[in-house]
């Protein structure tokens, strides 16, 4: 074989092979689940923050329960804003429809690492604000409540009980989504990626 027969046969390939050789099903396919995990997202955000709003009301009204209450209605509030600070770093991140398949490629393997960080961090900016908020009100509630002290402490620490069990619960969970879907999903794309690249 010549280099004339090298060159011919080289112009002569299509841009990739295999399981990646017809690029408008796989842009077709990359795109619905693009916008699959953005909609997962973007609902996400939105439950999260109206739950964290509803709770920082339910916690402002609750009385005149003494000012750690204040503190709980605070984190609660943070929480929202987080989600909804999500939603416009999400806005300002995202690529334009005419963005070619690799840059679309790039962002989607970047907003998944950035999911995976935040659901193996869970316990730092989503566990610690609920949870560090419900004791809060608990403790608060329990001081204030006309009972024995012997009930108020099987109280609290039931509620400890519940509240170590419901952490526990969130963080398992956030650890086997990452395991089970982001994982495997951030696998693929890399490998699609060198694959374009390639």
């Amino acid at each position: 074989m010549n280099w004339n027969d090298l060159k011919s046969a080289w112009a002569g390939q299509s841009l990739l092979s295999g399981p990646y050789a017809d690029i408008a099903a796989l842009r077709d396919e990359f795109e619905a689940k693009r916008r699959r995990l953005a909609r997962v997202l973007f609902w996400r955000d939105v439950r999260e923050a109206a739950a964290a709003l509803v709770v920082a009301g339910v916690f402002a009204h609750m009385g005149p329960v003494g000012w750690p209450t204040a503190l709980a209605v605070v984190l609660m509030l943070g929480l929202a804003g987080f989600f909804v600070w999500e939603r416009f770093r999400a806005h300002q991140q995202k690529v334009g429809a005419d963005a070619s398949l690799v840059a679309k490629l790039e962002a989607e393997i970047a907003e998944l690492r950035r999911q995976r960080g935040l659901l193996l961090n869970v316990g730092t900016w989503y566990l610690a604000p609920c949870m560090g908020a419900a004791a809060i009100v608990a403790a608060t509630a329990l001081i204030h409540a006309p009972k024995p002290l012997a009930a108020k402490l099987a109280a609290g620490a039931i509620m400890l009980i519940l509240l170590a069990l419901v952490s526990w619960g969130v963080w398992a969970l956030n650890r086997w989504a990452v395991r089970k879907c982001l994982d495997p999903r951030l696998e693929e794309l890399k490998k699609l990626h060198q694959s374009l690249l390639a």
